[in-house]
């Protein structure tokens, strides 16, 4: 049960948080499938609104193949685990932020929406991730304490 808390927990939350962004952006800016193609923040607006379920899928997929065994076996053991796991996952992060804003860039507007959308989707993920390892840490936090006083005890 604990298993499937930490699979859905995070992604639900993070998922609940962008749809209420997107909804109440919605009365402003109808979410139409034309509108994905544009490369501005609507476009992406619209591509989480009509493809959220499958987003989710991907979402709960990537936290119980990866995140939640990343977390379970090494995490929680040590301070250098958890530093190389995130800087791992911001890197790629950022990567396929970068990839993505490439495939819909315009080079004929020039390089500062490229830049823009790609800071975008790296804030978006770094939201994403921030909120998920919080929730995990809050339903793990007794096996930080433990560890930490292991690690007190064992460095003396």
């Amino acid at each position: 049960m604990r298993k499937l808390l930490k699979v859905l927990l995070p992604v639900l939350i993070d998922f609940g948080i962008f749809g209420i962004v997107v909804k109440y952006n919605m009365p402003d800016h109808p979410m139409k499938l034309i509108e994905i193609g544009n490369g501005d923040l609507y476009s992406l607006m619209a591509y989480f609104h009509l493809f959220w379920l499958l987003l989710l899928a991907v979402g709960i997929l990537t936290q119980y193949l990866i995140i939640v065994p990343l977390w379970d076996n090494k995490a929680v053991k040590s301070l250098k685990a958890r530093v190389i796991i995130g800087i791992c996952i911001a890197v790629i992060c950022v990567a396929f932020a970068g990839a993505i804003s490439y495939i819909i860039w315009d080079p004929t507007e020039g390089r500062e929406p490229l830049l823009s959308f790609w800071w975008y989707l790296s804030e978006i993920q770094l939201v994403y991730w921030v909120v998920t390892f919080i929730i995990l840490y809050l339903m793990d936090r007794h096996k930080f304490v433990k560890a930490t006083s292991e690690e007190l005890e064992s460095a003396v």
